[in-house]
């Protein structure tokens, strides 16, 4: 039941109270008009399944991202637990320095800023241990590493980006001043069309109408931040924390 009220919000209410309003106001003044709703539905539809799509789209390739920062990271951990030239302290050294990178940039995602500076330092952080350690470790080995440190970074990155730049705004603004004024528009077209004699199938029709593009609306915003941990389909980001190796770690 959870899933299906996510998208029932104070919005809602007020758009199903303003059909019920226009509905009465409608009949109590006897006033309707004949309106293509070919119309509406370019007005509202239309923009609202792209802000949808695009929504899903910005989350797809979030998903895409993370997955490439985690494996990057275990790609890192890998190239440092093999090397039999490196301590065992050494290697949890790295292995809590990759664990603080995950811990840093899952709190940016969370959190309403978007400055990863502190997850910059602690990528500096592994590669000034990997040139602590040269003497241990060869130049094959390094440059891997530095190859999977540059698509941490690279996924680090594009995924703050994604979270800074959602769907236009001004398209997202606009989709909710017409889905107000949609009761407006479209219940006295219904009182046109089905006249005085049918007016609780207005009453229904308006309200269903108005309840479909508000939810719809509220199913964009849901997605548009997929890292608060509210919306039903928000990333688990837990999935993508870079985990410790204890066994690989003891093995090395």
């Amino acid at each position: 039941m959870k899933k299906y009220l996510s998208i029932i919000d104070r919005r809602t209410a007020q758009v199903v109270l303003l059909c019920i309003g226009v509905t009465y106001l409608c009949y109590a003044y006897n006033f309707s008009f004949n309106l293509n709703v070919m119309f509406l539905s370019i007005a509202v539809i239309f923009p609202l399944v792209f802000t949808i799509r695009a929504a899903f789209k910005r989350r797809d390739n979030v998903i895409r991202l993370l997955s490439i920062f985690k494996s990057s990271l275990n790609a890192v951990y890998y190239c440092f637990a093999i090397n039999a030239k490196l301590s065992d302290s050494s290697k949890k050294q790295v292995a809590d320095k990759l664990n603080a990178i995950s811990i840093a940039f899952f709190g940016v995602l969370r959190s309403e800023e978007n400055e990863p500076d502190n997850v910059r330092e602690k990528i500096d952080e592994v590669f000034c241990f990997l040139n602590d350690n040269r003497d241990s470790i060869s130049n094959s080995i390094a440059i891997k590493i530095i190859r999977f440190l540059k698509d941490v970074h690279g996924s680090i990155e594009n995924t703050v980006g994604i979270k800074m730049h959602g769907t236009p705004v001004s398209l997202r603004a606009y989709c909710l001043i017409f889905i107000y004024m949609f009761p407006f528009l479209f219940i006295p077209t219904l009182v046109y069309d089905l006249g005085t004699e049918a007016s609780w199938i207005v009453y229904a029709l308006g309200i269903m109408h108005g309840f479909i593009l508000i939810s719809l609306y509220n199913v964009q915003i849901a997605l548009e931040n997929p890292f608060d941990q509210v919306g039903m389909d928000d990333i688990k980001l837990e999935e993508f924390h870079y985990k410790n190796n204890p066994p690989l770690l003891e093995k090395a």
